[in-house]
């Protein structure tokens, strides 16, 4: 660690030695240059440090969720579920919307600024009692461990884990003993750490696996699930595979408040339900719900007491910010960011209804597959204007890179499609602009990345959940 950034530790550990609490903006900064200062650990060093906490995870009942698409979604599925069966539920997962916070959940709710003081000043603490100057978590490690801090301090009947990055090498895989581990869909995401691969992905996804613990998997792509399962088989953990024709009778229909929502039906070897409801407009949170499904059906293989109702009750309740969400009368927010995710959009968007044009506010990070993204995008000829803004994070790709990557896809039109393209440097601008020169009956999506997502929200003062 640099000099300067142990110097800033140092006088925020002076200060709580002094009795004084530290207020949330200044947590929130700290745990925001974490990134430039410090680099990712093992496994194994994220285990100790997590021993020498205490190893609060051995007092939890931990569901270990892993995958490229759906993870949060199915998260927020199953938490809403166990709530509904009168558990007290805890939810870790990422990235956050708009306020780190999001990421810390008990019962649906995000803690208080107030809790995540003082769950940092525990945690910032236990790392100068460690000797920080040979150890300091990465951004996502700090924000682990103090999730494992909070569900101690603030016990959970459940927490719902979901990974950060991959799985075999995730620091939430440094948890000991999970009682059900889930995958969800596999895709190509984050290649240039996992694998180039469908079955490398799956490998390391794979590593959450644990032995003689159940393993819900979803039946994407056969040969992601065959390395999957051959894994689980090593390990003596049962497979719960889902399919996709699990889920049948979709249809979407309006609610009392006329909201539009998804019925469905679900048939598995295990279970059969009708008139099941999601509160949502995208189709795709069909499949997210059936691995949810298939995990209380594991659950309650091992002795979980959650009935029919919880099940349906729970799917209905659930909301999930940022994946095909109304935020606004007519404007849609999708957290898309790689290839299958934007496909599954791209399918949504289209059968939204539409009297005049449709607009799209684009934005990417460079470690995606943005390009095939925007090929995507104008292969669909959805669009009749297409604003692209660079992101308010160091990842975003470049307006320069983004122009150019527009224009090289337009080359292999013979027949180009009519779009009007703009470019902008801010998100605000765009929207301001959008929103300035939108006409009656016009549909505006967001889409390319949750940074996005969350970057709209907070130009409209929005926050999720609202």
């Amino acid at each position: 660690m640099s000099e300067d950034f142990t110097k800033y530790a140092s006088d925020m550990l002076e200060r709580l030695d002094n009795g004084e609490r530290l207020g949330f903006y200044e947590c929130d900064r700290f745990v925001d240059q974490i990134p430039a200062f410090t680099e990712k650990h093992s496994v194994e060093d994220t285990r100790k440090f997590l021993e020498y906490i205490g190893s609060p995870d051995l007092k939890m009942h931990i569901i270990h969720v892993a995958g490229t698409n759906g993870k949060g979604s199915v998260c927020n599925y199953l938490s809403e579920i166990l709530r509904q069966a009168g558990f007290k539920v805890g939810m870790f997962t990422s990235p956050h919307l708009v306020k780190v916070t999001e990421r810390f959940c008990i019962n649906g709710m995000p803690i208080e600024d107030s809790i995540f003081c003082e769950i940092f000043a525990d945690l910032i603490k236990k790392i100068r009692d460690y000797e920080a100057e040979k150890y300091f978590p990465t951004y996502f490690e700090f924000l682990f461990f103090m999730a494992m801090l909070l569900y101690e301090k603030y016990p959970v009947d459940y927490l719902v884990l979901e990974t950060g990055l991959g799985g075999r090498l995730d620091a939430t895989n440094s948890v000991h003993a999970p009682v059900l581990d889930v995958i969800t869909e596999i895709g190509l995401d984050h290649m240039q750490y996992l694998g180039n691969t469908i079955s490398e992905i799956a490998g390391e996804k794979a590593g959450i696996i644990r032995k003689d613990t159940p393993v819900v998997v979803y039946n994407r792509r056969d040969m992601s699930t065959d390395v999957i399962e051959k894994r689980a088989d090593e390990l003596s953990a049962r497979v719960y595979r889902v399919e996709p024709e699990f889920v049948t009778e979709i249809n979407t229909t309006p609610d009392d408040a006329g909201n539009i929502c998804i019925d469905f039906s679900y048939e598995s070897q295990y279970d059969k339900y009708c008139g099941l409801r999601l509160q949502s407009i995208a189709k795709f949170q069909t499949e997210n719900a059936a691995i949810a499904i298939m995990c209380t059906r594991a659950l309650r293989d091992i002795g979980v007491n959650i009935t029919d109702d919880d099940i349906s009750y729970g799917l209905r309740k659930a909301k999930w910010g940022g994946r095909m969400e109304l935020i606004l009368p007519g404007i849609y927010v999708d957290g898309a960011h790689n290839v299958d995710g934007m496909e599954a959009f791209l399918d949504c968007a289209g059968n939204v209804p539409c009297d005049k044009k449709r607009i799209l506010l684009f934005g990417a990070v460079a470690d995606k597959q943005y390009h095939l993204m925007i090929r995507q995008i104008l292969e669909s000829r959805l669009f009749d204007r297409i604003c692209v803004s660079v992101l308010e994070t160091g990842r975003s790709v470049s307006e320069s890179q983004l122009r150019a990557a527009f224009e090289s896809e337009m080359r292999h039109f013979k027949d180009k499609p009519d779009i009007r393209f703009s470019y902008y440097t801010s998100v605000r601008d765009a929207l301001m602009d959008i929103i300035t020169d939108r006409g009656a009956g016009d549909v505006v999506f967001a889409a390319g990345s949750l940074y996005l997502v969350g970057q709209v929200r907070e130009s409209l003062g929005i926050m999720p959940g609202h």
